[in-house]
């Protein structure tokens, strides 16, 4: 008897408990409780910068000025640096005749309503470059060779007739949108130059941690010094511009409906374009010896003119820190890499960082995909979708991101490209620090109209500049070593 009324009291015992559990439950559950949970939840995310950001992103459309309410651009959806580029082109349309009338009325008024850029004209712009680059010579900050490197990419070919809009938003928006969508030029630290040219100080050592006795006496000697050595890495822009084709009459409202087309195909350009100047810059212009021409004189004109880059710092400035692998790709040559990217001089170690987004692997694409088909290499689908992963990755290589980008080709054994297509048929990979290497961009642009009267079409022509730097903590090309690579993969 007794132990039935234990068992019927335990049952009980339980059974409340369930019952309590259940209440407690449905408390948690109930409409009231849910809602006081998102609200908290919810405004503490939002108060955060991920929840800024997240707002941003998710909006449906950019918020309309209060400038632009009751305007037919408002009911077009154009926003600020819509009415930008608008007022841009016909200004530039105006100017080389194509449209006498430029901007209209109230394109100008909404303009200058809500725009903070203002139009100088391209010859006093290019005096107010050389005034500024004659001061940094005068004052030390610059010698003469750098001094006549600036001047001749300047363009001294400007006619010096029309003019540039300055302070312009949509300019700037163009460059973020290249960082972001770029695999590559979006890696690098980049700032917005004020100048035509810019030194940026960067640290070359570490000053000297001394042992010294303690001072006993007022008229101890001074202890011995201890000097930290510096470096610049100066920043020179290149003018580089972009052609697009109107079909149609230059009139403010047949132009309209493009301009998202216009500013997005921009964009795409400036986004492979910079990746690939980042990359494959080389200024070697003659018959032979570019890495992306070794055995053709490249036209004047091509991209990668304008700057030394990425590929040309192992491939040419600094061999010691190239690898030929004559075969397949290797574990062991990926891994060697970073071994060479170490500067016991100035106590470097490029290739060993604490963090791990201060390594990066690059790739061309059929070589990446030979890589992640080594047992030692992480593919995406190991690591999972909420690892923090780079536009472009596709591996991670020890515990650095690897990155597939098509401004990388396939080349010949000596890493460089052929004329002869057929050549071009071994893979290379590289590893950099992107500390070692900083860009730079100017918030101007040139926007000029051309007309094509025998096809009826109109060209477009976008002038902006930017600028590639590399570290060297010897001043010289050949002591870079934040960057190494291998070349002549044999591919499946």
């Amino acid at each position: 008897m007794t132990e039935q009324v234990t068992l019927e009291a335990l049952a009980v015992d339980i059974r409340q408990r369930l019952d309590a559990m259940q209440d407690e439950q449905n408390e948690r559950l109930s409409d009231e409780a849910l809602t006081r949970s998102i609200q908290t939840n919810l405004e503490t995310f939002l108060q955060s910068p991920d929840g800024a950001e997240y707002v941003r992103k998710v909006r449906w459309g950019a918020q309309t000025a209060a400038e632009l309410v009751g305007t037919k651009y408002a009911r077009m959806d154009l926003d600020r640096t819509d009415i930008e580029l608008l007022h841009n082109i016909m200004t530039a349309a105006q100017e080389s005749g194509i449209n006498r009338r430029g901007p209209s009325e109230e394109l100008t008024r909404t303009f200058e309503a809500i725009s903070s850029g203002h139009y100088q004209s391209t010859a006093l712009a290019r005096a107010d470059d050389e005034r500024a680059l004659e001061r940094m010579r005068r004052d030390g900050k610059l010698d003469q060779v750098g001094y006549e490197r600036a001047i001749r990419a300047m363009d001294t070919a400007e006619s010096g007739f029309g003019s540039q809009l300055i302070g312009a938003q949509y300019v700037g928006e163009l460059w973020e949108a290249a960082r972001k969508e770029s695999r590559v030029f979006g890696l690098i630290d980049s700032i917005e130059l004020t100048e035509n040219t810019t030194y940026i100080p960067v640290e070359v050592d570490i000053p000297e941690m001394l042992f010294v006795g303690e001072s006993t006496s007022p008229t101890a000697s001074d202890y011995t010094t201890s000097k930290t050595g510096s470096q610049r890495i100066q920043l020179t822009p290149s003018k580089f511009i972009i052609h697009q084709i109107f079909s149609g009459e230059m009139e403010e409202d047949s132009i309209i409906p493009y301009l998202p087309f216009l500013r997005r195909q921009a964009g795409l350009s400036m986004e492979y374009y910079s990746d690939s100047l980042v990359v494959n810059g080389d200024t070697t212009n003659a018959g032979t010896g570019n890495i992306n021409l070794d055995d053709a004189d490249p036209a004047d004109t091509k991209h990668y003119l304008a700057q030394d880059g990425l590929r040309h710092a192992w491939i040419v400035d600094n061999t010691n820190n190239e690898i030929n692998a004559a075969g397949g790709v290797t574990w062991g040559q990926l891994s060697k890499l970073r071994g060479l990217m170490i500067d016991d001089t100035n106590f470097h170690d490029w290739g060993h960082p604490t963090m791990e987004k201060d390594l990066v692997y690059l790739s061309d694409p059929r070589t990446a995909d030979a890589i992640s088909q080594l047992d030692e290499v992480l593919t995406v689908d190991k690591y999972g979708t909420n690892a923090t992963v780079l536009n472009g990755e596709v591996s991670r290589i020890g515990r650095h991101p690897h990155i597939a980008t098509i401004a990388m080709k396939l080349t010949e054994a000596d890493g460089k490209l052929s004329t002869t297509g057929s050549n071009n048929v071994k893979g290379q990979t590289m590893a950099f620090n992107p500390r070692g290497v900083k860009a730079g961009w100017r918030r101007r642009v040139v926007f000029e109209t051309e007309r094509l009267p025998g096809r009826d079409q109109t060209r477009l022509i976008w002038s902006l500049r930017l600028a590639v730097g590399r570290f060297s903590p010897t001043g010289a090309a050949s002591g870079i070593e934040w960057a190494a690579g291998v070349r002549n993969i044999t591919l499946p």
